[in-house]
Protein backbone atom coordinates (compact mmCIF):
# COMPACT_ATOMS: atom_id res chain seq x y z
CA UNK A 1 0.00 0.00 0.00
CA UNK A 2 1.25 3.46 -0.91
CA UNK A 3 0.41 6.74 0.81
CA UNK A 4 -0.23 10.08 -0.96
CA UNK A 5 -0.67 13.29 1.03
CA UNK A 6 0.13 15.96 -1.58
CA UNK A 7 -2.56 17.41 -3.83
CA UNK A 8 0.22 18.16 -6.34
CA UNK A 9 1.26 14.54 -6.70
CA UNK A 10 1.49 13.55 -10.39
CA UNK A 11 -0.85 10.61 -9.96
CA UNK A 12 -3.45 12.92 -8.46
CA UNK A 13 -3.08 15.41 -11.32
CA UNK A 14 -3.47 12.52 -13.76
CA UNK A 15 -6.76 11.45 -12.15
CA UNK A 16 -8.13 14.99 -12.40
CA UNK A 17 -7.30 14.99 -16.12
CA UNK A 18 -9.48 11.89 -16.55
CA UNK A 19 -12.55 14.06 -16.01
CA UNK A 20 -12.08 15.08 -19.64
CA UNK A 21 -13.34 12.72 -22.36
CA UNK A 22 -10.33 13.35 -24.57
CA UNK A 23 -7.95 12.40 -21.78
CA UNK A 24 -9.93 9.24 -21.05
CA UNK A 25 -9.82 8.27 -24.72
CA UNK A 26 -6.12 8.99 -25.17
CA UNK A 27 -5.03 7.24 -21.98
CA UNK A 28 -7.40 4.28 -22.27
CA UNK A 29 -8.45 4.75 -18.66
CA UNK A 30 -11.40 6.09 -16.65
CA UNK A 31 -12.36 6.31 -12.99
CA UNK A 32 -15.31 5.22 -10.90
CA UNK A 33 -16.32 6.38 -7.43
CA UNK A 34 -18.10 4.71 -4.56
CA UNK A 35 -18.07 1.23 -3.06
CA UNK A 36 -21.03 -0.04 -5.13
CA UNK A 37 -19.49 0.81 -8.52
CA UNK A 38 -16.16 -0.57 -7.36
CA UNK A 39 -17.75 -3.88 -6.34
CA UNK A 40 -19.74 -4.10 -9.59
CA UNK A 41 -16.64 -3.45 -11.67
CA UNK A 42 -14.64 -6.12 -9.85
CA UNK A 43 -17.49 -8.64 -10.04
CA UNK A 44 -17.83 -8.23 -13.81
CA UNK A 45 -14.40 -7.11 -15.00
CA UNK A 46 -11.75 -8.06 -12.45
CA UNK A 47 -9.42 -5.86 -10.42
CA UNK A 48 -9.01 -2.18 -11.36
CA UNK A 49 -5.60 -0.71 -12.12
CA UNK A 50 -5.48 1.43 -8.98
CA UNK A 51 -7.68 2.08 -5.93
CA UNK A 52 -7.54 5.35 -3.98
CA UNK A 53 -9.21 5.67 -0.58
CA UNK A 54 -9.39 7.70 2.59
CA UNK A 55 -8.70 6.39 6.09
CA UNK A 56 -12.42 6.60 6.91
CA UNK A 57 -13.32 4.52 3.85
CA UNK A 58 -10.65 1.96 4.73
CA UNK A 59 -12.11 1.54 8.20
CA UNK A 60 -15.66 1.29 6.82
CA UNK A 61 -14.90 -1.28 4.10
CA UNK A 62 -12.04 -3.35 5.52
CA UNK A 63 -13.24 -6.61 3.96
CA UNK A 64 -13.38 -5.00 0.55
CA UNK A 65 -9.82 -3.66 0.73
CA UNK A 66 -8.54 -6.94 2.20
CA UNK A 67 -9.71 -8.69 -0.99
CA UNK A 68 -7.56 -6.47 -3.24
CA UNK A 69 -3.89 -6.81 -4.20
CA UNK A 70 -1.74 -4.59 -2.00
CA UNK A 71 0.17 -3.11 -4.94
CA UNK A 72 -2.91 -1.35 -6.39
CA UNK A 73 -3.89 0.38 -3.12
CA UNK A 74 -3.25 4.09 -2.51
CA UNK A 75 -4.18 5.68 0.79
CA UNK A 76 -4.80 9.42 0.40
CA UNK A 77 -5.59 12.27 2.74
CA UNK A 78 -9.07 13.78 2.88
CA UNK A 79 -7.72 16.88 1.14
CA UNK A 80 -6.30 14.83 -1.71
CA UNK A 81 -9.51 12.85 -2.16
CA UNK A 82 -11.49 16.07 -2.21
CA UNK A 83 -9.42 17.13 -5.22
CA UNK A 84 -10.00 13.95 -7.26
CA UNK A 85 -13.65 13.36 -6.38
CA UNK A 86 -16.58 14.54 -8.52
CA UNK A 87 -19.22 13.49 -5.98
CA UNK A 88 -21.17 15.88 -3.76
CA UNK A 89 -20.95 13.38 -0.88
CA UNK A 90 -18.00 11.10 -1.66
CA UNK A 91 -17.60 7.72 0.03
CA UNK A 92 -13.84 7.95 -0.16
CA UNK A 93 -13.27 5.18 -2.72
CA UNK A 94 -12.06 5.83 -6.29
CA UNK A 95 -10.82 3.25 -8.81
CA UNK A 96 -8.83 3.73 -12.02
CA UNK A 97 -9.88 1.23 -14.69
CA UNK A 98 -8.96 0.34 -18.27
CA UNK A 99 -11.47 1.56 -20.84
CA UNK A 100 -11.51 -1.52 -23.07
CA UNK A 101 -14.85 -2.96 -22.01
CA UNK A 102 -16.77 -2.76 -25.28
CA UNK A 103 -16.66 -4.32 -28.72
CA UNK A 104 -16.95 -2.67 -32.13
CA UNK A 105 -18.25 -5.61 -34.14
CA UNK A 106 -21.74 -7.00 -33.66
CA UNK A 107 -22.07 -10.75 -33.04
CA UNK A 108 -23.40 -13.00 -35.80
CA UNK A 109 -26.93 -13.07 -34.38
CA UNK A 110 -29.12 -11.34 -31.84
CA UNK A 111 -31.42 -8.41 -31.15
CA UNK A 112 -30.19 -4.92 -30.37
CA UNK A 113 -31.20 -1.58 -28.94
CA UNK A 114 -29.57 1.08 -31.14
CA UNK A 115 -29.00 4.50 -29.60
CA UNK A 116 -28.29 7.29 -32.09
CA UNK A 117 -26.84 10.54 -30.70
CA UNK A 118 -28.18 10.13 -27.15
CA UNK A 119 -26.19 13.01 -25.68
CA UNK A 120 -27.35 13.20 -22.06
CA UNK A 121 -25.10 11.08 -19.84
CA UNK A 122 -27.86 10.55 -17.29
CA UNK A 123 -30.25 9.30 -19.97
CA UNK A 124 -27.63 6.97 -21.40
CA UNK A 125 -26.78 5.48 -18.03
CA UNK A 126 -30.45 5.02 -17.16
CA UNK A 127 -31.19 3.31 -20.49
CA UNK A 128 -28.30 0.89 -19.97
CA UNK A 129 -29.44 0.12 -16.43
CA UNK A 130 -32.98 -0.55 -17.64
CA UNK A 131 -31.81 -2.76 -20.51
CA UNK A 132 -29.61 -4.88 -18.25
CA UNK A 133 -32.35 -5.15 -15.64
CA UNK A 134 -35.11 -6.23 -18.03
CA UNK A 135 -33.50 -8.12 -20.89
CA UNK A 136 -30.43 -9.69 -22.39
CA UNK A 137 -29.68 -8.03 -25.72
CA UNK A 138 -26.95 -5.86 -27.19
CA UNK A 139 -26.84 -2.08 -26.85
CA UNK A 140 -25.30 -0.33 -29.85
CA UNK A 141 -24.13 3.28 -29.55
CA UNK A 142 -23.39 5.74 -32.31
CA UNK A 143 -19.93 7.35 -31.89
CA UNK A 144 -21.49 10.70 -30.92
CA UNK A 145 -23.46 9.36 -27.97
CA UNK A 146 -22.56 10.54 -24.48
CA UNK A 147 -19.37 8.96 -23.18
CA UNK A 148 -19.93 5.61 -21.49
CA UNK A 149 -17.05 6.44 -19.14
CA UNK A 150 -18.46 9.81 -18.10
CA UNK A 151 -18.92 9.76 -14.29
CA UNK A 152 -22.58 10.79 -14.76
CA UNK A 153 -23.21 7.86 -17.13
CA UNK A 154 -21.57 5.44 -14.72
CA UNK A 155 -23.53 6.74 -11.73
CA UNK A 156 -26.84 6.63 -13.60
CA UNK A 157 -26.18 3.06 -14.72
CA UNK A 158 -25.48 1.96 -11.12
CA UNK A 159 -22.77 -0.33 -12.44
CA UNK A 160 -24.96 -1.95 -15.12
CA UNK A 161 -22.44 -0.70 -17.70
CA UNK A 162 -20.07 -3.41 -16.51
CA UNK A 163 -22.63 -6.18 -17.04
CA UNK A 164 -24.04 -4.94 -20.36
CA UNK A 165 -23.27 -6.15 -23.88
CA UNK A 166 -22.37 -2.77 -25.37
CA UNK A 167 -21.07 -2.17 -28.89
CA UNK A 168 -19.62 1.10 -30.21
CA UNK A 169 -19.09 0.49 -33.94
CA UNK A 170 -17.06 2.89 -36.03
CA UNK A 171 -19.83 2.81 -38.65
CA UNK A 172 -23.24 2.98 -36.97
CA UNK A 173 -25.09 2.74 -40.29
CA UNK A 174 -23.39 -0.53 -41.22
CA UNK A 175 -24.27 -1.94 -37.80
CA UNK A 176 -27.96 -1.20 -38.37
CA UNK A 177 -27.77 -2.87 -41.79
CA UNK A 178 -26.08 -5.89 -40.19
CA UNK A 179 -28.91 -6.22 -37.64
CA UNK A 180 -31.42 -6.43 -40.51
CA UNK A 181 -29.87 -9.77 -41.44
CA UNK A 182 -31.13 -11.19 -38.13
CA UNK A 183 -34.62 -9.70 -37.92
CA UNK A 184 -36.64 -6.54 -38.46
CA UNK A 185 -35.37 -3.16 -37.32
CA UNK A 186 -37.87 -0.60 -36.00
CA UNK A 187 -37.17 3.13 -35.69
CA UNK A 188 -39.02 5.15 -33.07
CA UNK A 189 -40.40 8.03 -35.13
CA UNK A 190 -43.79 9.65 -35.75
CA UNK A 191 -45.16 9.16 -39.27
CA UNK A 192 -48.70 8.67 -40.58
CA UNK A 193 -48.01 4.99 -41.17
CA UNK A 194 -46.07 4.36 -37.94
CA UNK A 195 -46.96 1.19 -36.07
CA UNK A 196 -48.21 1.46 -32.48
CA UNK A 197 -46.02 -0.31 -29.96
CA UNK A 198 -47.95 -3.20 -28.45
CA UNK A 199 -50.14 -3.71 -31.51
CA UNK A 200 -47.74 -5.80 -33.57
CA UNK A 201 -45.62 -8.86 -32.92
CA UNK A 202 -42.01 -8.30 -31.93
CA UNK A 203 -39.87 -11.33 -32.70
CA UNK A 204 -36.78 -12.56 -30.90
CA UNK A 205 -34.15 -11.13 -33.25
CA UNK A 206 -35.88 -7.81 -33.94
CA UNK A 207 -34.14 -4.56 -32.99
CA UNK A 208 -35.16 -0.97 -32.18
CA UNK A 209 -33.55 2.41 -32.77
CA UNK A 210 -33.91 5.33 -30.34
CA UNK A 211 -32.74 8.77 -31.39
CA UNK A 212 -31.46 12.03 -29.97
CA UNK A 213 -33.39 13.64 -27.13
CA UNK A 214 -34.35 16.70 -29.16
CA UNK A 215 -33.95 15.80 -32.82
CA UNK A 216 -34.88 12.14 -32.83
CA UNK A 217 -33.47 9.72 -35.40
CA UNK A 218 -31.71 11.10 -38.47
CA UNK A 219 -33.38 10.52 -41.83
CA UNK A 220 -30.37 8.50 -42.99
CA UNK A 221 -30.76 5.98 -40.18
CA UNK A 222 -34.58 6.04 -40.22
CA UNK A 223 -34.57 5.12 -43.90
CA UNK A 224 -32.80 1.86 -43.06
CA UNK A 225 -35.57 0.67 -40.72
CA UNK A 226 -38.23 -1.80 -41.81
CA UNK A 227 -40.92 0.26 -40.06
CA UNK A 228 -41.32 3.27 -37.80
CA UNK A 229 -42.92 2.85 -34.38
CA UNK A 230 -44.68 5.16 -31.94
CA UNK A 231 -45.56 4.74 -28.29
CA UNK A 232 -49.33 5.33 -27.85
CA UNK A 233 -49.91 8.49 -25.79
CA UNK A 234 -52.85 10.58 -24.64
CA UNK A 235 -51.77 13.65 -26.57
CA UNK A 236 -51.67 15.76 -23.41
CA UNK A 237 -47.87 15.90 -23.60
CA UNK A 238 -45.66 16.39 -26.62
CA UNK A 239 -43.18 13.60 -25.94
CA UNK A 240 -41.51 11.34 -23.40
CA UNK A 241 -38.05 11.67 -21.91
CA UNK A 242 -35.61 9.55 -23.93
CA UNK A 243 -34.89 7.24 -20.99
CA UNK A 244 -38.60 6.80 -20.25
CA UNK A 245 -39.38 6.03 -23.89
CA UNK A 246 -36.50 3.56 -23.98
CA UNK A 247 -37.81 1.81 -20.86
CA UNK A 248 -41.19 1.22 -22.52
CA UNK A 249 -39.56 -0.12 -25.67
CA UNK A 250 -37.19 -2.33 -23.68
CA UNK A 251 -40.14 -3.77 -21.75
CA UNK A 252 -41.96 -4.54 -24.98
CA UNK A 253 -38.85 -6.17 -26.42
CA UNK A 254 -38.27 -8.40 -23.41
CA UNK A 255 -41.99 -9.12 -22.94
CA UNK A 256 -42.24 -10.36 -26.48
CA UNK A 257 -38.97 -12.26 -26.45
CA UNK A 258 -39.78 -14.05 -23.19
CA UNK A 259 -43.50 -14.62 -23.86
CA UNK A 260 -44.67 -12.49 -20.93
Amino acid sequence: MKVITSRNNERIKDIVRLRDRKSRTESGRFFIEGIHLAEEYIRNCGFPLEVYFTEKAYNSYRDFFASLPDDILYSVSDSVFEKISTEASPQGVLCICKSDLFEQTLPERGSFLFLESVRDAGNLGTIIRTAVSLGAFGIVLSPDCADIYNPKTLRASMGAVFAADIFVPADFKKAVIKAKEYGKVYATALYDNSLELGRFEVCKNDSFIIGNEGQGITEEIRSLADNTVIIPMTGKTESLNAAAAAAIIIWEMTRSYNGR
